[in-house]
């Protein structure tokens, strides 16, 4: 589909041609901001399970900027990852892009929107100040360097079972999800068994004593496999339980040459860092998010 706009076009469905396009304006931002976009190509293509839309912004043939949406269920909250090429802004690109996105918003129910920025960009902090966002919080971006990786002594008795989950096992996932992140079982389940199909998903289980204790996901694009939703039950927190299933999981990707193996933490998760970090993962950016709140936005 196509909207027309006072800056050009915007288009929603992505082609072959589309691709190619957005992967010389993932180059043309490398080059002129010296770090990579904050979502891959193969990250924005892929069937994620996080139902993600994509706005793409043209002048013609040309493509002067694209915004990635995710997340678009009305029980969360909506994240956007833009970009404008270096030749189009301060032109109203990213303001078009912005209100577009708005309006998938409002389209779709969901519960909030969240723009996010490189927090080594000053050019993102100012853009989410014009257009009405208040900063909420901030994510470290870590990588597996198993160099690092720190391996604690356990007792026979300390150790979980690790296995990867089966469809069946939904309403077992369901509850380890819930419980750990406080999240109405219902939205879970339906959420759960959408991306447990996906093909680039997989969901494991950590058991101890025969007692399902913990769960995390894998997602993966291209030659990159992220760690993802990883809780632990409450009971069970705090005993080296986390530790173990993290370490299952590193060794499991690292056994199947994932060369690129990632996470995200929040900044202010100082347990969650430290663990991270004996694990082997180390940083390589810091994400910041921006709440945003309806009113008027500045050009861009």
């Amino acid at each position: 589909m196509n909207q027309r706009s006072v800056t050009g076009e915007i288009k929603t469905e992505v082609t072959a041609s589309d691709r190619a396009n957005i992967a010389r304006l993932i180059d043309d931002y490398r080059l002129y901001e010296g770090v990579d976009f904050l979502v891959s190509l193969e990250e924005m293509l892929a069937p994620s399970g996080n139902t993600p839309a994509h706005l793409l912004h043209y002048q013609g043939d040309t493509l002067t900027g694209c915004a990635y949406l995710q997340h678009l269920r009305p029980d969360s909250e909506i994240e956007i990852y833009g970009m404008v090429h270096p030749d189009h802004r301060r032109k109203g690109v990213g303001t078009t892009l912005f209100e577009a996105a708005k309006a998938v918003w409002q389209r779709r129910g969901a519960s909030g929107l969240l723009l996010v920025c490189d927090g080594s960009l000053p050019s993102g902090e100012a853009f989410a100040s014009a257009n009405r966002g208040e900063y909420r919080f901030s994510e470290h971006r870590m990588v597996l360097d198993p160099a690092r990786i720190q391996r604690p002594r356990l007792s026979p008795g300390q150790q979980v079972q690790f296995q990867r989950a089966e469809v069946t096992e939904v309403p077992i996932l369901t509850h380890l999800v819930s419980q750990a992140f406080d999240r109405p079982g219902e939205v879970m389940e339906n959420w759960i068994t959408e991306s447990i199909s996906a093909d680039n998903q997989r969901f494991y289980i950590g058991v101890l004593d025969g007692l399902p204790i913990g769960e995390l996901r894998t997602v993966s694009f291209g030659d990159q496999i992220d760690i993802a939703t990883f809780g632990v039950l409450p009971p069970y927190r705090g005993r080296g339980y986390g530790r173990q299933m993290l370490l299952a999981i590193v060794d499991l990707l690292l056994e199947e040459h994932w060369p690129d193996i990632a996470l995200d933490v929040e900044t202010k998760n100082a347990n969650a860092l430290g663990l991270y970090e004996s694990c082997g993962f180390r940083k390589i950016r810091t994400c910041d998010y921006y709440q945003v709140i309806e009113g008027g936005p500045a050009r861009s």
